[in-house]
């Protein structure tokens, strides 16, 4: 099987290859990711007691409550690092998350400002946080680099 047999399929390199030649991430990413670990670091906040009482009703709730926030806190550091890296697909999967995060919390907006104010104000917080790390990513010198990360990648 030779060079030459037209049956050989083609070569293509399937990584997710390094931005380190677009450069080091311009200061909009990185206060965008350290935005997004504030958020996370902030929203620790919500499963204190003194912030919002756990469910008397159910007792193993609290625990399912901390299990999610390290599963979900676990994909926050994970997309945050491959955005920091300069992976578009890492920014927009951050998007998508963060997005789907605040719809969700718009649901229980209502409940928690009569039940758990604090934890509210919090939620809104770390929602304010997100969506200025957003606005960093996809917009200026943060759109600008990634840019030129997609087009060394295709280099």
């Amino acid at each position: 099987m030779g060079a030459d047999n037209p049956y050989r399929p083609p070569e293509a390199e399937l990584r997710d290859a390094p931005a380190a030649s677009a450069g080091p991430p311009p200061h909009a990413v990185r206060v965008a990711c350290v935005l997004v670990l504030a958020s996370l670091a902030f929203g620790v906040l919500t499963l204190s007691p003194s912030v919002r009482a756990p469910e008397a009703e159910q007792p193993g709730m609290f625990a399912f409550v901390i299990g999610a926030y390290l599963v979900f806190g676990g994909l926050t550091l994970w997309f945050t690092r491959r955005t920091w890296q300069g992976r578009n697909w890492g920014r927009w999967a951050l998007l998508a998350y963060l997005a789907a995060g605040w719809v969700l919390n718009s649901f229980t907006l209502a409940d928690d400002m009569a039940n758990a104010p604090m934890a509210a104000l919090v939620n809104m917080g770390c929602v304010a946080l997100e969506a200025v790390a957003c606005a960093l990513l996809f917009f200026g010198p943060g759109a600008r680099w990634f840019a030129a990360v997609r087009g060394v990648s295709r280099a």
